[in-house]
């Protein structure tokens, strides 16, 4: 097993065949039980299925890393289907943040319009890092009503400003709009 999350997933797919690996995923993401699958080291690398393992013998250790993988997983094995993007869309509410990070990086890759909505909630988030993956993600499935969501007044976070800022040009440029912080063309 190489050391790259993009090839553990190639190779669970050769192994396990593509529907299986993204139906494994949206399984763990939807909150079923890890026991039952193949090895947690095929989506989170060598050693997770261990952690994993650990932490559930730890009382109030983080029980997120499956959902964290299984997202991260879908980037690299893909079907576009109402199952894969309800539980996508589902993720941007979890409550570990990585997890709402991961699937916002998502909705951009794979270009989830019906997570805008849910993007938009998510500018508010406590966490800068999910902030400004729904900004980038909203850059990609937003709509015109999305460029004023996107505006970076009170946002107290320099990253997060710019991710917005950024995430509004991209908009205005995609939907052929003029760009909103700046001169009319």
């Amino acid at each position: 097993m190489t050391g790259r999350p993009a090839d553990w997933v190639a190779d669970a797919c050769t192994d396990l065949g593509t529907d299986q690996v993204v139906a494994w995923c949206v399984g763990l993401l939807s909150g079923e039980l890890v026991d039952d699958r193949p090895s947690l080291d095929r989506l989170g690398g060598p050693g997770a299925a261990a952690l994993v393992a650990r932490y559930a013998r730890s009382p109030g250790k983080p029980d997120y890393w499956p959902r964290v993988w299984a997202a991260r997983a879908l980037r690299y094995a893909w079907q576009d289907g109402p199952a894969v993007h309800v539980a996508v869309v589902a993720a941007l509410e979890d409550p570990a943040w990585r997890v709402r990070e991961t699937a916002a990086a998502l909705t951009r890759v794979h270009e989830l319009g019906e997570a805008a909505g849910a993007l938009r909630g998510l500018l508010g988030d406590d966490v800068p890092r999910v902030r400004v993956a729904a900004a980038r993600a909203l850059a990609v499935v937003g709509e015109h009503d999305d460029l004023e969501a996107l505006a970076t007044t009170g946002e107290p976070d320099a990253t997060v400003r710019r991710a917005r800022d950024a995430a509004r040009r991209l908009l205005a440029e995609r939907l052929d709009l003029p760009d909103p912080s700046g001169p009319a063309r």
